[in-house]
């Protein structure tokens, strides 16, 4: 292979990696707590409502759940409302209201008991979950799920000029790992290690996030290539298509919801994922009820009946599948990992942290390679938004759980509260590391406050909130306990790293090279193998 034209990918790979690194590691670091989002609500919400073991039968039927969530607002009748019902791992209805713009400005997502019927709060008395998943997809800024698009491909441009550089040593350098040599061969050896052990996953993450951040511009390519400009075409053969049912300004009172739910439960034999109820209270209105075959990967399935006279308007799968839905249907499961279990999810996680590692080695790696080349005040900077950009978003998203978690349920803007205590926390990490004189202690200040974050969070648990978890224990809801279960663990491991990293930071000079800033320096047969 031409030298040349490895340098230039090399030189490449590495200046782009820099440039997205932060992004990049905002986008594993909250995509992996985000596998376990809907565990993260539950854990909120358990705290301050309890559930019995998930019993489907014993459940208020949608149509009176339903019923529930629209008294007394001013909804609109004309636009799709949402009911979500309950499962195993969420044991309680949410339901998306749309309201009536001129009348309330934002809508209203709930979250309702099953049994009861009592309306637990909304969305933003339980936002955590909702906020990391925003974050991993868009920033949770206007347009930046395009941004979060555009970085992911120019990281799937990462993967392959990676491969391209190390495509000789990939096998050999799996297996090694010099202890005793130089800081930057240490950091080569484990940011090789993770980047062969993490390649299938992280090459299946970037192409398929990039369809979903990215998907208007293919939308517009194959309705002009494929489709030849029939946009609604496309749509119908992706499966997403609308009920095409009119407001018809007609009252009409009890629609057969529960019977036709009722018939795609038997159908199928699971419970739907959600149900749309358009044109409600009117002859015109329509049910879509949507869910899992729980055949081959990612199974899905859909059908939209006319109320009035149960009439069927779409359903799939038809007895002619398509291409189009199919392959949708296998990346959205495949992204989120939901065509298997709770293990999978773990795995998926632990590469996520482990690619988070990736990041970190990459860039300390290219600080280590201009040393010398360039002036000490650049490579400073690039230490420095390291670090800032790591640590200060872990530290900023213990502080958010904690918030999650002490804030009162009920309070006016508390979503806004929760959002503002994650951005002041990272500001406040960002400065303080941009600032700090000893950059190796600032690092081990912000991982020590992590983990005595973490650790008042359990103890908070443990003290105001046993009741809680004793009760998800013993309903079988383990999630709820898992979420302090892994909170725990990583306080511990954090710990360690930070009480090693004090050891070797103490009565030690301040370091003369920028990426040892980043370690406690010692010489390198000193420093730990793991």
């Amino acid at each position: 292979m031409n030298k040349d034209f490895v340098k230039r990918n090399t030189e490449a790979h590495g200046w782009l990696g820099l440039i997205i690194s932060s992004l990049l590691f905002v986008v594993f670091f909250t995509g992996s707590i985000s596998f376990f989002r809907h565990d993260i609500e539950q854990w909120a919400i358990q705290g301050h409502f309890q559930f019995n073991e998930y019993s489907p039968e014993e459940y208020l039927p949608v149509s009176e759940v339903f019923e529930v969530a629209l008294a007394g607002r001013s909804y609109n009748p004309q636009e799709p409302q949402f009911v979500y019902p309950p499962t195993k791992k969420e044991p309680y209805y949410r339901i998306y209201i749309n309201l009536d713009e001129e009348k309330v400005s934002e809508d209203e997502y709930l979250f309702i008991d099953p049994r009861s019927g009592e309306v637990m709060g909304s969305v933003d008395d339980f936002f955590l979950g909702d906020f990391m998943y925003r974050l991993h997809y868009s920033l949770n800024l206007p347009l930046g799920n395009y941004l979060i698009g555009f970085v992911t491909l120019a990281f799937l441009y990462i993967i392959f000029s990676g491969v391209l550089i190390h495509a000789k040593d990939m096998v050999r350098g799996f297996f090694r790992y010099r202890s005793e040599g130089r800081l930057r061969s240490q950091l080569l050896d484990i940011h090789n290690v993770i980047g062969v052990i993490s390649l299938p996953y992280t090459l299946m993450l970037a192409v398929t996030g990039l369809i979903f951040n990215l998907v208007i511009i293919y939308q517009i390519a194959f309705a002009f290539i494929l489709y030849q400009g029939d946009v609604d075409a496309l749509l119908s053969d992706a499966g997403i298509i609308s009920s095409t049912s009119e407001w018809s300004n007609e009252p009409w009172e009890s629609p057969p919801i529960d019977d036709l739910y009722q018939q795609q439960v038997q159908r199928w034999g699971t419970i739907p994922s959600q149900v749309r109820i358009t044109n409600y209270g009117d002859i015109g209105a329509t049910l879509e009820i949507f869910g899992d075959t729980a055949e081959g990967l990612g199974g899905r399935y859909s059908i939209s009946y006319n109320l009035s006279d149960q009439s069927i308007n779409y359903s799939e799968p038809s007895n002619t599948p398509n291409a189009v839905a199919e392959g949708i249907s296998v990346v959205t499961s495949l992204h989120f990992g939901n065509f298997a279990g709770f293990d999978l999810r773990v795995i998926y996680f632990l590469l996520g942290i482990a690619v988070c590692a990736l990041i970190v080695t990459g860039n300390l790696l290219w600080v280590s390679q201009r040393e010398g080349k360039m002036s000490s005040a650049k490579l400073v900077f690039v230490d420095r938004f390291t670090l800032g950009s790591t640590a200060g978003l872990a530290v900023a998203t213990a502080i958010s759980f904690l918030a999650e978690r002490i804030l009162p349920v009920g309070m006016a803007n508390r979503a806004d509260m929760l959002v503002n205590c994650f951005v002041v926390s990272l500001l406040l990490a960002t400065v303080y590391i941009w600032f700090a004189r000893n950059r190796r202690m600032a690092l081990v200040n912000l991982l020590g406050c992590f983990s005595l974050i973490c650790v008042s969070l359990v103890s908070v648990d443990l003290v105001f909130f046993n009741t809680a978890l004793i009760s998800a224990i013993d309903t079988g809801q383990m999630a709820v306990a898992g979420v302090d279960i892994t909170i725990l663990i990583f306080s511990g491991l954090v710990g360690f790293v930070t009480w090693r990293l004090y050891q070797r930071t103490l009565n030690l000079p301040e370091p003369k090279t920028a990426v040892e800033s980043s370690f406690a320096a010692r010489p390198a047969s000193s420093l730990p193998t793991k």
